[in-house]
């Protein structure tokens, strides 16, 4: 760049910073250190084509450049109807918070894995609704600007650049476009994790483009964040996600490849009825295990407090509408299995009859279940 070139472009930052003097000093080198930079680049790009009147020809003049800067940056004109207004609008706080909401929800969305549908889509659509009133009314960045909240956070972000922690992020400026690209990257793996082959995973993809392009272009023109900060906090999750993934992984803990045993666990009972060989319920029964310990269990009554101890059955405690109330008894009857009873059969003894003396053959049985004549021949 010759020493003219450099003078021209001299000259127009300085009325550009002079259009800028109503501004806080520091704002007024936050914009001026991106649009020095873009001034400085344009030139270049002119070569020996440049001059003052063609910079003015490519971005206007200073003072132009200069408030189109600071309507993006959120400041009001000094000559805007809107700088003397006492009351900020509906719709600047409608936008303002419903990027805030966008950002939390999309942070939270990433984190849960997709878990908050319902209310991730609802804040999706008010802040798409306030990233179209930012981009289509002009004068809604001047009305966001003044609100208390917008002031608040401008005045949180100061403090926070003057400390320890804000200088190493000032440091970490240079690498502004490599966290661009890893946004992205992180948007598209949110939208495998969480949707896979789905339709949801192609609108992740154009999300993650648009959030590519949002990058570099919300440093100059503040409309952008409603894109850009949303997007940092859907990345945010999906990378804290990633990370916990890994920890879980390697965190010395593996996971155990033995067979799983589908054994269930033995069933627990709340109560229970003991019978006799008669159906009769029984009383004031303690059970006990075969080493002679008895077997406890906590019982909750209309008081609220828990006992435990083996007697069983306990009352049964009914909530209805006059309240809570114990029912001591059996609520059941049951009807025994009857057992059958084994007989045994005497055995089988052969008995011959007796001659008689009629001379008449007789008949004797031989057993109690059936009977064989023996016919014996007269004496």
């Amino acid at each position: 760049m010759s020493t003219q070139t450099n003078t021209e472009v001299k000259h127009y930052l300085d009325a550009m910073r002079d259009a800028l003097s109503d501004l806080p000093a520091a704002e007024v080198a936050e914009i001026m250190d991106d649009a020095g930079a873009h001034v400085v680049e344009v030139a270049d790009e002119m070569g020996d084509e440049f001059s003052a009147a063609a910079l003015i020809d490519r971005l206007g003049t200073p003072r132009a450049y200069a408030e189109e800067l600071r309507v993006a940056a959120g400041y009001p004109s000094p000559t805007s109807p809107t700088a003397t207004g006492d009351r900020p609008t509906i719709l600047a706080r409608f936008a303002l918070w419903s990027m805030l909401a966008a950002t939390v929800m999309a942070f939270g969305f990433a984190i849960t894995r997709g878990d908050m549908e319902e209310a991730a889509f609802l804040t999706a659509l008010c802040a798409a609704a306030a990233t179209v009133l930012v981009f289509r009314h002009n004068g809604l960045m001047a009305e966001i600007a003044k609100l208390s909240e917008t002031v608040a956070i401008k005045d949180a972000l100061a403090r926070v650049e003057k400390s320890d922690i804000g200088k190493a992020f000032a440091s970490l400026r240079p690498f502004q476009p490599l966290w661009w690209i890893g946004r992205a990257l992180l948007i598209g793996a949110g939208g495998v994790l969480v949707y896979r082959p789905d339709l949801m995973f192609l609108v992740a993809l154009a999300l993650a483009a648009v959030s590519l392009l949002a990058g570099p272009k919300a440093k100059t023109d503040r409309r952008w964040l409603w894109i850009s900060l949303p997007a940092t906090g859907f990345a945010l999750g999906v990378l804290l996600v990633i990370l916990g993934t890994l920890a879980n992984r390697y965190d010395g803990y593996p996971v155990s490849s033995s067979p799983v045993s589908y054994n269930p666990a033995p069933q627990t009972h709340d109560n229970i009825y003991v019978f006799d060989k008669d159906g009769k319920p029984l009383t004031d029964v303690h059970l006990y295990d075969e080493e002679g310990r008895p077997l406890n269990a906590p019982w909750y009554g209309c008081d609220g407090d828990s006992r435990s101890d083996n007697r069983f059955p306990r009352p049964k405690v009914v909530h209805d509408e006059q309240g809570c109330h114990e029912e001591p008894g059996v609520p059941f009857t049951v009807v025994m299995p009857t057992v059958p009873t084994t007989t045994t059969t005497a055995p089988i003894t052969s008995t011959t009859a007796q001659p008689q003396a009629t001379g008449t053959p007789s008949l004797a049985p031989t057993t109690t279940v059936t009977t064989t004549p023996v016919v014996t021949p007269t004496g």
